[in-house]
């Protein structure tokens, strides 16, 4: 569970494996090229102080790979990873932006890029790199999931509903799991109007839930197995805290019960964690109801 957050916290993981890719091969370079293997025992040493949590010291290893060489795409991977870990996004989003000039099919910066751009709620920024992303990697739960989200915080439902079963299926064919998608997909269907597709997703959710781990206490508070304070009290850190006032807060926009909605949405955009997909979801959302309360019916 993580994040540069950039993104979630939920995308270490994936967000590291992605970048390690092409900075292996850009070490295969070293023997041939002596400045390159100086700036590769540079990024290298990068890479561990970041791995070890001095991000400020990596990044400072980073630059310094990049006055000598500003192509090296590795550390230009690193620069952005730590921006985003920093909360950095306005950097992090133009480091991105530099590799998919250079490298524009690179899948992984366009995902840093719209990761980025979503953490500045620059959600038109955020759909056109997701979409670059799954276009040059499709088999990538995560990139759709990321897709999916931006589409619920532009109130583009049936567009989320499609992303988020895509993002399960990408997520199946390579063996890993995630609820989200579920949950995204069921709150869309709502929106929309479609309570059977809506219920039918919940049902699938609650048979594949993961054991005794988050979010599966969000699945049972929404069929009902779980009371609202049970769910608050059940969470062990501000990500799942954050994610269970956003659920709390949908569950009771689903049923237009507004004005308690907006209490839970409200209390993410004050003191949510902005790591999360959900911190920004909340501020999209509390902003769309705020607009719908006071614009006048016609």
């Amino acid at each position: 569970m993580a994040s540069f957050r950039q993104l979630c916290i939920r995308s270490v993981p994936l967000f590291l494996a992605g970048a390690l890719g092409p900075y292996v091969n850009a070490q295969s370079l070293s023997s041939e090229n002596p400045l390159q293997a100086v700036d590769n025992q540079i990024v290298t040493e990068a890479y561990q102080l970041f791995e070890s949590g001095e991000p400020d010291a990596a990044l400072a290893q980073f630059e310094t790979a990049l006055d000598n060489n500003s192509e090296d795409l590795s550390a230009r991977l690193g620069q952005a990873m730590v921006f985003a870990d920093l909360q950095r996004h306005e950097d992090a989003f133009e480091s991105y932006d530099v590799i998919v000039r250079q490298h524009p099919k690179h899948a992984f910066a366009w995902n840093g890029r719209g990761l980025a751009a979503f953490n500045m709620e620059d959600f038109d920024e955020a759909l056109h790199s997701f979409v670059q992303a799954t276009a040059e990697q499709p088999v990538n739960g995560f990139y759709y999931e990321s897709l999916a989200w931006t589409q619920m915080c532009r109130g583009e439902y049936s567009d989320a509903v499609a992303s988020a079963k895509t993002a399960t299926l990408m997520y199946n064919k390579k063996r890993e799991s995630s609820a989200y998608p579920l949950l995204i997909a069921y709150f869309a269907y709502i929106e929309t109007g479609d309570l059977q597709n809506a219920q039918t997703t919940l049902r699938y959710a609650v048979q594949n839930k993961p054991l005794k781990i988050w979010p599966a206490p969000v699945i049972d508070y929404l069929v009902g197995n779980l009371s609202e304070s049970d769910l608050i009290s059940s969470v062990t850190n501000t990500a799942e805290e954050t994610e269970a006032h956003t659920y709390i807060g949908l569950h009771h926009r689903s049923k237009d019960e507004i004005d308690k909605a907006m209490l839970h949405l409200d209390w993410v955009a004050r003191n949510g964690d902005p790591r999360v997909f959900e911190y920004t979801l909340s501020r999209a959302l509390q902003i769309q109801d705020s607009v719908a309360l006071f614009t006048p019916s016609l």
